[in-house]
């Protein structure tokens, strides 16, 4: 057999072997990876979980990005005459008061107690799950209640407004749910979780009323 013809032939299977080992140890990665986050998310949702229960506002503030929790409220059944402005607005969690609601300048405060009325969590690996619409990853979160309905459509969870995990397809963020669809209008409390600086925290409370 000619020699260049090994030479040549040995290359191409070396070749072909770093391409597979590396191809495996990206798929291990990604798989750790998701892994990695899914452990996260229990975590930290199970901790979000125990705080609003007990009311334990130091506890809150740890879960909650540093750099400012968003807070929305949107009227998504109308406003009724009368219901206040719609809120967007970061704050810091330190603003939290001892009845675990946010004072908002002129507005109703805004209540963590009874957006998640549902808590606590018996069993997070328990609870159901739903990709959201990718586009969510692009826009503010006070332009998420049309993307949340659409996921949310057909859920049973939405009938009695049951607690529900969100996560989009990307792992950029997780969001535990209770909310009900009734006449076609979403309702409900959100608490959105994402990656900031390496930790997983909370990055905004949604309202829909």
């Amino acid at each position: 057999m000619n020699i260049r013809f090994i030479i040549t032939l040995s290359v191409i299977l070396f070749t072909l072997g770093c391409k597979a080992e590396t191809k495996s140890a990206t798929a291990e990665k990604a798989k750790n990876t998701v892994t990695s986050n899914s452990l996260s998310i229990e975590g930290e949702i199970n901790s979000f979980s125990a705080a609003v229960t007990k009311k334990d506002v130091g506890s809150f503030i740890t879960l909650a990005n540093p750099a400012g929790l968003y807070l929305v409220r949107s009227f998504t059944s109308g406003n009724l005459g009368g219901r206040g402005l719609s809120l967007s607005q970061k704050i810091n969690a330190n603003k939290m008061d001892k009845e675990f609601a946010f004072p908002i300048k002129d507005q109703t405060p805004f209540d963590v107690l009874g957006l998640f009325s549902s808590l606590p969590i018996k069993s997070f690996k328990a609870l159901p799950s739903r990709t959201l619409l990718p586009e969510i990853e692009t826009i503010p979160y006070d332009q998420w209640a049309a993307i949340l309905k659409k996921t949310l459509a057909n859920a049973p969870e939405v009938v009695e407004g049951d607690p529900i995990i969100l996560s989009s397809s990307a792992s950029k963020y997780w969001v535990y749910a209770e909310a009900q669809i009734i006449d076609d209008i979403l309702v409900g409390g959100f608490a959105v979780f994402s990656m900031q600086n390496g930790k997983l925290s909370l990055v905004a409370l949604i309202e829909l009323l």
